[in-house]
């Protein structure tokens, strides 16, 4: 089977997306995926942070081209503007290799790319990662926040009806949209993660360590944790990632003289899973509302797959899937106990993280997710 995928990030990003993992589990079955990917962009969004990466065997990665003059041009809402723009250029070459390479199935995942499932001459499947209203109208904030939930939730509704199946990767979410979704769940690599090694790293950081993974965009609440990492000072906060928020968490970090914070920023999928093999705790610190309680993270089947134990603030999905083996906490004074005894009373709580390597291992192995949404697919054909 032949599958088109359109991103709108960098494809050798940062940020390895649930769609890096789905679509490389789909080429190790032998199908074979065409990504489309925008010129490069100079955001502080680790969708465009490119690392060093290895390509997989079977997907076949093209830059489309854009205006030059628009893609370089500054203009308010830059992210979103230039989505819109790069969406656009896809038209074309979306139709050209549809018809060259006889694509089986256009995978689609944002509100501008109803333009191109709307007439594509194959299946049509739009998949749901994240509440994308909610997402949006944060995206642009102020007075017009309401206005432009109301207008993504409309074309959100449009790009559903022009497709022929629309997966979803929460419960949250789909208890959520008034659509009929097939649930396709985030998950995690059982092979990467056995190949990751966090040795060199704890010789190198002092110990105990705390740690995160991930995007530090405005879904992410860092304040809580870097209030804990002061009172804290024998503990390595590691704090993994790049975002737009980055610097400012750097920032406050050095006001508040925490030199026992750590920030690597952006690093490759393999160099991350690494520094998570080091640490002693995992974090998920999200800010709550509905953008969080709607979010699978991957980061917690990650974490979960190393046997760490874990600890996240309190949202819909993450308290669904892992209230059995995550930890949480809101606050910092909760969070700051909550490190406390993970650290000082390790005995008490180590049949969490063996609960949790069980329960990804069974139910989230993107080898297993894979196979479900090959069977949608087949089933929406």
């Amino acid at each position: 089977m032949k599958f088109l995928f359109p991103y709108m990030a960098r494809w050798h990003s940062a940020n390895w997306s649930r769609y890096h993992q789905l679509l490389t589990a789909l080429c190790r079955r032998g199908h074979e995926v065409f990504v489309l990917q925008p010129p490069p962009l100079s955001l502080a969004e680790t969708n465009y942070a490119e690392v060093e990466t290895t390509e997989q065997d079977g997907l076949s990665l093209s830059e489309v081209a854009v205006s030059p003059g628009l893609w370089r041009r500054r203009f308010p809402l830059e992210k979103l503007v230039k989505k819109g723009l790069y969406t656009l250029a896809c038209r074309e070459p979306v139709r050209e290799i549809i018809r060259q390479q006889h694509i089986d199935v256009l995978l689609t995942y944002n509100l501008p790319q109803h333009v191109l499932a709307s007439d594509a001459p194959c299946l049509r499947i739009f998949d749901i990662a994240d509440d994308l209203a909610a997402m949006l109208a944060q995206e642009v904030g102020g007075p017009f926040g309401s206005a432009v939930y109301w207008v993504a939730e409309t074309w959100q509704k449009k790009l559903a009806a022009a497709c022929d199946l629309v997966t979803v990767a929460s419960e949250t979410l789909q208890e959520r949209l008034d659509l009929a979704t097939t649930l396709i769940p985030n998950g995690v690599s059982l092979d990467e993660v056995a190949a990751a090694d966090g040795a060199a790293l704890r010789q190198k950081f002092k110990g105990p360590i705390v740690g995160y993974l991930g995007a530090f965009e405005y879904f992410v609440d860092m304040r809580p944790v870097l209030e804990v990492a002061g009172r804290l000072p024998e503990v390595t906060f590691l704090l993994v990632g790049g975002g737009r928020d980055l610097e400012d968490v750097r920032r406050r970090a050095r006001q508040m003289g925490l030199n026992n914070v750590v920030l690597p920023g952006p690093v490759s999928h393999s160099i991350g899973l690494d520094y998570v093999a080091a640490m002693d705790v995992c974090l998920i610190p999200f800010r709550r509302g509905p953008v969080a309680d709607g979010s699978c993270p991957l980061k917690l089947f990650e974490y979960a797959s190393l046997r760490k134990p874990i600890v996240s603030t309190r949202t819909s999905e993450v308290m669904r899937i892992a209230h059995d083996y995550v930890l949480f906490a809101d606050t910092a004074d909760e969070l700051s106990q909550v490190i406390h005894e993970l650290i000082h009373s390790p005995d008490a709580y180590q049949h969490l993280p063996a609960r949790g390597y069980e329960k990804v291992r069974q139910m989230y192995s993107w080898d297993g997710i894979a196979e479900r949404f090959l069977s949608a697919v087949e089933q929406a054909m």
